[in-house]
């Protein structure tokens, strides 16, 4: 979605969604999107620069990094970041950037693409580590069975070659 510098009086309220195949493009496919991202935007001219803020809503289908099954994950944030024109921007080889400088974002010309910006924040807020619920057990380092749907009679403490080189180690 593209605003216009000049529909921006003092503010403007965007309400939209973004489709799941703007997301499909990743180079891992680490998750899909389920419905669609919505979002409802803030956004306040404030001279040059425009804050743009609001919620960001969607649902997402990821792999849980415990037990490796898939499950529904609903993605809520908040992006509140502030955009300033690009001729504003140093030219110098080096600069040194302070922490307010991290969210700040450009834009070129009178319009401002909404979509790389909401793009970023859903990217930003995915869990590192997603996890199927809080107490997933996870799977079975020695045959592999979902741990959250059948119990194994595996032992707890399989004995490695390095395991076994440390023992030797200790006991001497």
């Amino acid at each position: 979605m593209i605003v216009k510098l000049s529909d921006i009086e003092d503010r403007l309220i965007v309400k939209g969604e973004i489709a799941s195949p703007v997301f499909e493009n990743l180079e891992e496919e680490q998750f899909t999107i389920e419905s669609p991202v919505r979002f409802e935007l803030v956004i306040t001219k404030l001279d040059d620069n425009v804050r743009i803020s609001g919620p960001v809503r969607s649902t997402v289908i990821m792999s849980c990094s415990r037990c490796l099954e898939e499950f529904s994950c609903p993605l809520e944030t908040y992006l509140d970041i502030e955009v300033e024109p690009k001729r504003l921007l140093s030219h110098e080889a080096e600069v040194e950037l302070r922490p307010d400088d991290l969210d700040i974002y450009y834009y070129d010309g009178d319009e401002i693409n909404l979509d790389p910006l909401i793009y970023d924040e859903v990217l930003l807020n995915l869990p590192i580590r997603p996890l199927c619920r809080e107490d997933c057990a996870g799977l079975c380092h020695i045959c592999g069975k979902n741990k959250n749907v059948e119990s194994c009679a595996c032992s707890q403490y399989a004995s490695t070659v390095l395991g076994e080189k440390l023992k030797n180690f200790l006991n001497t």
